[in-house]
């Protein structure tokens, strides 16, 4: 429940939840300091429903919540190879290379992209090998509630149905538990109920994990 949940954690699903009431990607970001305390956040802003019939602004697409909550760093006087980047999905291409190069050592994810995500970057060239990268995650009740956030959105955007493509397919084959929960949160509509009444994230999170158990 939220209350089992880190700070860092609480503080990423509320971010997600921020972006998904923008019509954003539902993902959340913050990074700590070595003792767990929050320093930066970010979320996604990618293309937000307003923007949809409006001249997108310069950076739009690659407004990732990772790369906001690093760009967010005040980096005086900062020891960034003890802070640790919390996210709620795991990170794509950009946002590892930024991470990587940010000098923060530790990397925890919720939930697994199978699609972009980019872990995996690690190791897979000289300069990619040379720091001591700490990656843990990911968890699997977050994962849950972290994607039947997307797929929830996916649904409600396209009439009920997936839109094709190989994103969705290596997601229902990697998570179907997120699958299986989202399609339930739209049959019964109750993220537009709870985020009709400004549910607050805690809120969400807790009605989330009771349907995954």
């Amino acid at each position: 429940m939220w209350s089992d949940l880190l700070e860092p954690w609480q503080a990423c699903f509320e971010l997600a939840w921020e972006a998904y009431c923008d019509d954003c990607i539902p993902i959340g970001a913050v990074v700590t300091d070595a003792n767990g305390k929050i320093i930066s956040r970010g979320r996604n802003r990618v293309y937000p429903r307003r923007m949809w019939v409006q001249r997108p602004s310069p950076g739009v697409e690659i407004a990732h919540a990772e790369l906001e909550a690093l760009q967010q760093l005040n980096y005086t006087g900062l020891d960034q190879h003890s802070c640790q980047l919390f996210t709620t999905t795991e990170p794509c291409p950009m946002c590892m290379g930024a991470f990587y190069m940010s000098g923060v050592r530790s990397l925890h994810f919720a939930a697994r992209d199978p699609f972009g995500g980019s872990v995996n970057m690690l190791g897979t060239t000289w300069y990619l090998s040379r720091k001591p990268i700490k990656v843990s995650g990911p968890d699997p009740v977050l994962e849950s509630a972290v994607v039947s956030l997307f797929v929830e959105q996916e649904l409600r955007d396209h009439g009920g149905k997936f839109p094709e493509g190989l994103f969705w397919e290596m997601v229902r084959k990697a998570i179907p538990a997120g699958i299986g929960l989202g399609r339930r949160l739209y049959e019964g509509n109750e993220l537009g109920k709870m985020r009709k009444s400004e549910s607050g994230a805690s809120a969400v999170y807790d009605r989330l994990v009771l349907l995954v158990k």
